[in-house]
């Protein structure tokens, strides 16, 4: 199996703390750890603090292909994390 690093890097329509809480949350790292995704980093930009990334790694596709299902918008969103302008980049090795 390939192991795909996923960095997102987007404008935020909370606060930071409230974004980070939400993604650090039970029930979010129970779902991540269900698709075989760990939340590597999660950072706030120095000169914007309404922008963030987060890197995630698992299985080749499975975060790219959640992101870009528009039915999965809501629930994206709901994190404060807003999904128009998203960056993503991927890796693997």
């Amino acid at each position: 199996m390939t192991i795909e690093t996923t960095i997102l890097d987007f404008q935020l329509s909370n606060n930071y703390e409230e974004y980070e809480s939400y993604m650090n949350a039970k029930e979010q790292q129970t779902m991540f750890k269900e698709m075989g995704v760990k939340t590597f980093y999660i950072g706030k930009s120095l000169d914007d603090p309404q922008r963030a990334t987060v890197i995630f790694q698992g299985p080749e596709n499975v975060l790219y292909d959640i992101f870009i299902n528009p039915a999965t918008k809501p629930i994206v969103e709901a994190s404060g994390h807003i999904y128009t302008g998203t960056k993503i980049t991927r890796w693997i090795s």
